[in-house]
């Protein structure tokens, strides 16, 4: 057999500098779920309109290492202390159909949410050659600033997002039948009884929610089976399977999904919780274009419309203001705690790794076995 031999980058006193090749670069940022790759964008083009702002440079202009940290470290202190970058919450200089304004947008950032901000800023910092690392004097500083954040945010419960218990999903499907009959059918309505259903029973995040495809669905007699491809904790594409049971009632997800999908006439490959334009028109296959973004709902859609028809269904504004895209996934596993749902179980429908985040909706004991999404 030949021998392998190895060689140090240093020939004849000379060292080599050697840079990762443009084609590496691609490859390493395709490492990442779509959604994943999505959210690391905006979160450094908002990046690059404070730098923009702040210093009059790109982010990658600058001088060192060092100055980069500084950017990084100003830019999540100016995110929860000064009025005008926290302006910039929700908003993106991509040319994109005029939205309509974030009434929730003025709240400084969570920790969590800042934390994947820095996440996106290093990992994009990285991939451009700067060496962001624990090494590195200011990462202390970077460290100790999230540590401060996160301590904050725990002492004040700062926007805690409110659990929607079943019985909170009653009396807004109970609004939402009644604005439908007044409306004949309205798609918008029907739409949005599918989204909350579905989010509710499927136990899923907000972007695993809005990532579903038809192609991903498969209707049984009994329940219906929707295949989650990716997920925050899934990001090799590995997948799961989530159950949603057909009941006897007009809270049914299964009933509310298949009626939806009827009248949208979605197909395979597109997102299924599409937007509605003025007309009423749904729009996915009618639309033409690549960018699939322009067509089904936003992380901000969602939040503002769950917050929306929890408004018109009697919720005062404070408790309006704690819903956020997390409140149909948190409410779903507390009442699964509730009705003694054991951990795996829920584990296995909400795809947690560990019971940890579990643990910390609600602290009940006692768990008898049952169906995670049956019983609820």
């Amino acid at each position: 057999m030949p021998v392998i031999k190895s060689y140090n980058l240093m020939y004849k006193g000379m060292m080599v500098k050697v840079k990762i090749d443009k084609e590496a670069i691609q490859l390493s940022e395709k490492s990442h779920s779509k959604s994943t790759e999505r959210y690391y964008d905006y979160d450094w083009e908002k990046f690059q309109n404070y730098c923009l702002i702040k210093y009059k440079s790109d982010p990658l202009d600058a001088d060192d290492v060092d100055s980069a940290y500084a950017m990084t470290i100003n830019y999540i202190t100016a995110l929860r202390t000064d009025p005008k970058f926290i302006e910039l919450k929700g908003k993106s200089e991509k040319k994109r159909p005029k939205k309509t304004r974030n009434p929730y947008s003025s709240t400084p950032y969570r920790a969590a949410t800042i934390r994947r901000i820095v996440a996106s800023i290093i990992y994009k910092y990285r991939i451009n050659g700067f060496a962001f690392d624990k090494a590195h004097p200011e990462h202390l500083t970077l460290s100790k600033a999230l540590k401060s954040i996160s301590i904050a945010d725990k002492a004040v419960e700062i926007g805690q997002a409110k659990g929607l218990l079943k019985k909170d999903i009653k009396l807004i499907i109970d609004q939402l039948d009644k604005d439908n009959n007044k409306e004949n059918n309205d798609k918008t309505i029907i739409r949005d009884k599918a989204l909350i259903l579905v989010g509710f029973y499927s136990f899923c995040r907000r972007s695993e929610i809005l990532g579903i495809k038809k192609e991903h669905i498969t209707f049984k007699e009994k329940n219906a089976f929707i295949k989650i491809p990716y997920s925050k904790t899934d990001q090799t594409g590995e997948g799961r399977y989530v159950n949603i049971p057909k009941k006897n009632d007009k809270y049914c997800a299964y009933k509310a999904l298949k009626k939806w999908l009827e009248i949208s006439q979605a197909s395979n490959e597109r997102f299924i919780f599409n937007k509605i334009n003025k007309s009423k028109r749904v729009e996915n296959d009618t639309v033409r274009s690549s960018d699939l973004s322009y067509v089904s709902l936003t992380a901000a859609n969602f939040t503002l419309m769950l917050k929306q028809r929890a408004k018109n269904a009697g919720f005062s504004e404070e408790v309006c203001k704690k819903i956020s895209g997390h409140s149909l996934r948190i409410g779903a596993i507390t009442e699964a705690r509730m009705n003694n749902v054991p951990i795996h179980e829920i584990q296995k429908q909400s795809g947690h790794k560990t019971p940890k985040m579990i643990d910390q909706y609600t602290q009940i004991s006692d768990i008898e076995e049952a169906n995670a999404a049956d019983k609820i």
